[in-house]
């Protein structure tokens, strides 16, 4: 191992003699302004490892020699690098006019300077500099001296802290680690320079020794907030800056243990283990030293290897010594069995004493790339994985450990068992919290110079940068080497491709002995995107956003490299549309083994208004006129404060590891049902599985399946019995298949749900039509602007001119709000996705339709059974085509209305079709037998199952932080909203085409900020805290809308098979049926008596 660091410490050496007598106070652009110094005597990379003086505080996590220095520091914060403090290190500086800081923190989240967020330029260039009026525009959006940083603004934090080392810390060799230091920073100690580090998130670990002092000892910190390095670190996430992670200062013996690496896989069997340890010695006495190393490894208790060697630690340099070892019937780490063994390593001396002992976790698997397909213990697997940005929504890019534990427990529950680290390495706790709950890890080096793009201009292909491209992917291998949940290492991300990508991927091989597979997502040969011509430096095919079709196309063409997309599945917003379609294609070919959905969690952090009021901001809502991308940066399936957003459940149901398949109902009345095995490494016999049988919603009967013991990758035909239930007619009927936890299994408690389907078995049983009741003979007379129809109980008053229902009086009941019954819709509010495929521009004519039809004519006639029916018909303009809604009016109160939109020139797809009208606040009660309990829309509804659902209106709202549209609920057999007496109005479907709805207390227009026949609130609702409950419910009752989409956020519209086509007529209609002191078996009668009545 000493050797392997050969290369990488000469670089170093070079670099510290190249930074020789500079001063980092007159000198600091040298520093910050050249991509060739990276750092200055900072300590080579190691294995993340805690040094401890005996095996008892080893085992009690307790390090004698390891001191904390988050907490309050003193700090300066200044705009421009030249009113900086310049003599703030020495011990004797006065900062006492200083302010505050927590130390780890973001300084811009801690109230110094602005938070900003863009995604890929760079938010301190100039990109405005003098260029050629010919130059193409291409030409134009780059950077033109990278490299450099502003001087009028690059805000800079002073940082000053005392502490105290104890006296037993003498004749010991002493560090400080700072965990992360964005951007880049300058440290001395007592007013000794210590050195200098950029690369913001790994640690920079320095030697203190010679300036360290027993007592009080004083540390000072210089960071700035731009240096050469920002150019690598142009990520889509918010661009702040400071000490972010654990600061602290630790002992080693002066013969100490300076790294380690462990190789354990398994051998070709895939049963037996294969151990490999490295342990490198620094002596920093003048004299060698003999003592022995030796190593343990134990699992439960039980001790499986050990050996001890005695070596000679040369004076003043490194010696390694190595050992090896097979394990017999080894129990293999993977993310489904984590298991673990425990390595203790010891040093001691001549005489036995011990000098030092450190241990860790470690894992036996084997990661490999066979027949294009990627193994680990020599089994295919499949990545469900998310990408993962560091943030709290309280304190920025500062995670404590709760929080990671907290994503940790999230991903296990919902089916994630792969992580890619967007789009740099975490913290070392992190790793060890993934080997222990089980979490395929992609370790990602913090690279992205998205700023420069892909070209001519990227980085990557500028010889002068190589150091630091390579520097920073060779340190992240070097700090988890030995972490079992790391299965790839990821170059970077969206930075183009070039010779310091070929020499960062050599040296990645190089450095790793386990030789894990290597990724890059931007390795075409000809900057083309074309992935049948890919480069030789990725193992893995690794693009951003490919639709369903692309997944397909690559299936059926087959690869030479496991294809698992970096990023897939845009979630900004209400979106993730189409993600089982995804799956369903996913799981027909070998070569697709999965990918990362974009992303995990929306980046927005907490501010305040003017009246107290927290809101989640996004760019844009700090500072004036500085660079942003608004709102781009939450693309989360969990907000801010990870509670789940609707499309979660959605990623939960495609990532199951278990299918049911319905095959049929075979003549002794059992359905049949295969089960499908998708795990890799778990028998179906450590789950219970059981069955509900439900007719309309209510259960029938619970059975218990028998242990299925089934392999991974196989299945199994079971069979449910049915004899036992009594058909009725006009009643739907479903099987409700649940699996659940045995035992406990690693962060699932038992009786935790894994799988869930639901498979219908309607199509055994008859729909009858059936009579309805007709109530009393109705009366109607009519003047130049309204028609009343009426009878002793009933009277509703439709207004000709509005073409509406303004009154719906039923038993002296006022069933609308403010006269606003029943009319035409086709616009939602804009969702993210729908900003993206330019739906305010290629749609908009919709939205006029909605805002400007014209009533064209008003018929009506009585019908024989005394039934009243009206014909409206509205002119669309901007659409050029009708909209017809026949009202059939019975003297019960029930309305049957019945609607068509003819076809249309227009090639715009259709946004929703349906109608809106408000009913009073107080019919809070919801209930409804459709798709649900949460959210749901027609590509994203795998996840929401057809049940009988009562609810609340006020729990319907999704807080999206930009307002858009939400809480829609599809296949809506019925629906029913109530008040505290059990009066309102029931909402049945009246032909195949079940409804789709949503209620809320607050307006469509609430939500939408579309400029352009606006609704006069384009600046308004912008956050939640802009949407208020109003004294209204607003009910929306539709044939549907189109899709979310969710295969970009940019450019993709939903699906085809997801919208609605002007080329062809539409038709639905629905009951709507007043109602007094009603219950869910009074609804289910109806809607049997009027849903089947066509």
């Amino acid at each position: 191992m000493i050797k392997k660091l050969t290369l990488l410490t000469l670089l170093l050496f070079s670099l510290s003699i190249y930074c020789q007598e500079k001063d980092p106070i007159k000198d600091y652009k040298h520093y910050i302004e050249n991509e060739q110094v990276i750092s200055e005597n900072k300590e080579p990379a190691h294995a993340s490892f805690t040094s401890f003086a005996s095996k008892e505080n080893a085992l009690k996590n307790n390090p004698q020699f390891h001191k904390s220095l988050n907490g309050t520091w003193k700090f300066n914060w200044v705009k421009n690098p030249k009113d900086r403090p310049t003599q703030f290190m020495k011990s004797n500086y006065d900062d006492s006019n200083w302010g505050n800081i927590k130390v780890p923190s973001n300084w811009e989240v801690e109230g110094f300077g602005i938070p900003i967020y863009v995604n890929h330029q760079y938010e301190f260039t100039d990109y405005k500099a003098m260029i050629a009026d010919d130059m193409e525009l291409i030409d134009r959006i780059y950077p033109k001296n990278p490299g450099d940083v502003p001087d009028n603004y690059n805000p800079v934090g002073t940082y000053r802290r005392d502490f105290t080392i104890d006296k037993v810390w003498d004749d010991k060799e002493i560090f400080l680690h700072i965990g992360a230091m964005k951007a880049g920073g300058f440290v001395w100690l007592n007013g000794e320079y210590i050195g200098y580090s950029q690369g913001s998130k790994l640690p920079s670990e320095f030697n203190i020794t010679k300036a360290a002092k027993t007592e009080k000892n004083t540390i000072a910190i210089q960071i700035f907030r731009w240096t050469d390095g920002s150019y690598l670190e142009c990520q889509d996430f918010w661009r702040i800056s400071g000490i972010e992670r654990d600061v602290f200062i630790y002992a080693q013996p002066k013969t100490r243990i300076q790294d380690f690496e462990v190789v354990s896989t398994l051998d070709k069997t895939y049963e037996n283990g294969v151990f490999s340890l490295d342990v490198d010695i620094k002596n920093h006495s003048p004299k060698s030293e003999n003592i022995s190393v030796s190593y343990e490894l134990s699992r439960d208790g039980k001790v499986v290897s050990s050996e001890e060697k005695k070596i000679q630690a040369t004076k003043s340099s490194s010696t390694s010594t190595n050992f090896e070892a097979m394990i017999p019937n080894v129990k293999p780490w993977s993310a489904e069995h984590p298991d673990l063994y425990s390595l203790i390593i010891e040093t001691k001396d001549k005489k036995g004493n011990i000098i030092e002992i450190t241990n860790r976790k470690i894992g036996f698997r084997s990661v490999e790339i066979k027949n294009g397909l990627l193994l680990v213990n020599g089994q295919r697997i499949t990545l469900k994985g998310v990408n993962a940005h560091e943030v709290d929504p309280e304190t920025g890019h500062v995670m404590s450990e709760e929080l990671i534990k907290k994503d940790i427990q999230l991903w296990k529950e919902n089916n994630i068992n792969a992580v890619r680290l967007a789009h740099y390495p975490r913290g070392r706790h992190f790793y060890e919290l993934c080997d222990e709950y089980g979490i395929y890890v992609v370790d990602e080096a913090n690279i992205e110079s998205h700023g420069m793009y892909y070209g001519k201009y990227s980085l990557a292909k500028v010889a002068s940068w190589e150091n630091a491209h390579v520097d920073r992917m060779v340190r992240m291998v070097e700090r988890d080497k030995n972490h079992p949940s790391v299965i790839i290492w990821s170059m970077g991300n969206e930075a183009g491709n070039g010779i310091n990508f070929y020499e960062g991927y050599k040296a990645i091989k190089a450095n790793d002995k386990t030789k894990r597979p290597v990724q890059y997502e931007r390795p075409y040969k000809d900057d083309d995107g074309s992935l049948y011509d890919m480069d030789w430096n990725t193992d893995i095919i690794v693009p951003q956003y490919p639709s369903p079709a692309r997944f397909e196309e690559i299936g059926k063409s087959k690869t030479d490299r496991p294809y698992i997309p970096s990023e897939y599945a845009h979630a900004m917003g209400n979106s993730t549309g189409n993600f089982q379609d995804y799956w369903d294609i996913i799981e027909q070919y070998d070569n697709l083994q999965g990918g990362f959905i974009w992303d995990w969690v929306d980046q927005s952090i907490w501010k305040t208004n003017e009246n107290g009021e927290r809101y989640y901001a996004y760019g844009g809502d700090y500072g004036k006129n500085m660079p942003s991308d608004n709102t781009f940066l939450n693309n989360g399936i969990v907000f801010p404060d990870r509670t789940p957003q609707p499309a979660l459940y959605e990623v939960k149901k495609a990532h199951e590891f278990i299918n049911f398949k319905h095959k049929g109902i075979n003549r002794h009345d059992e359905l049949r049902v295969l089960v499908e095995n998708l795990y890799d490494f778990t028998n179906l016999n450590q789950f219970n599985f059981k069955a509900e049988i439900k007719a309309d919603g209510k259960v029938l009967q619970t059975i218990n399946i028998d242990t299925i013991s089934t392999e991974e990758h196989t299945g199994k035909l079971i069979r449910i019995p049915l004899k036992g239930i009594t058909i009725e007619d006009n009643t739907e009927y479903f099987v409700h298949l649940s699996t659940t936890t045995k035992e406990v299994w690693g962060v699932l408690p038992k009786g935790f749900e894994v799988a869930r389907e639901q498979l219908s078995l309607t199509s055994k049983f008859k729909q009858v039509k059936t009579e309805l009741e007709e109530g009393l003979k109705l009366n109607i007379s009519e003047n130049q602007s309204r028609i009343t129809i009426s009878n002793k109980t009933l009277n509703i008053v439709f207004d000709k001119n509005k073409g509406r229902i303004t009154s719906y009086n039923f038993n002296g009941t006022e069933l609308l709000k403010d006269g606003k019954g029943l009319k035409p819709n086709f616009w939602r509010a804009m969702t993210d996705n729908d900003f993206g495929n330019k739906m305010q521009n290629k749609n908009i004519a919709w939205k006029r339709a909605s805002l400007e039809f014209k009533v064209s004519n008003v018929d009506y006639k009585t019908l024989e059974n005394e039934a009243i029916s009206m014909t409206v018909s509205y002119n669309l303009p901007g659409v050029e085509t009708t909209f017809v809604s026949n009202y059939t009016i019975n003297g019960n109160g029930v309305i049957h209305i019945e609607n068509i939109l003819n076809e249309t020139p227009y090639e715009g797809d259709i946004p929703r079709i349906g109608m809106r009208l408000q009913i009073p606040k107080s019919y809070e009660k919801l209930s409804y037998f459709g798709r649900g309990p949460h959210e749901n829309y027609q590509d994203r509804k795998a996840s929401a199952f057809v049940d009988l659902y009562t609810s609340k209106v006020s729990e319907q709202y999704v807080p999206y932080i930009r307002p858009q549209d939400n809480g829609y609920k599809t296949d809506s057999r019925w629906i029913s909203l109530s008040d505290e007496n059990n009066n309102g109005l029931l909402f049945v479907s009246g032909s195949k085409n079940y409804l789709s709805f949503s209620a809320l207390h607050m307006e469509n227009e609430d939500f939408d900020t579309t400029s352009g026949l606006d609704y006069k609130n384009s600046d308004k609702s912008k956050h939640t805290i802009d949407i208020k409950e109003k004294d209204l419910v607003q009910l929306n009752i539709d044939l549907g809308q189109r899709g979310l989409a969710g295969d970009d956020s940019w450019y993709s519209k939903p699906m085809e098979k997801y919208q609605f086509k002007g080329n062809q007529k539409h038709s639905y209609s629905f009951y709507m049926i007043p109602f007094e002191n009603k219950t869910t078996d009074d609804f289910i009668r109806l809607n049997k008596a009027y849903h089947n009545h066509n």
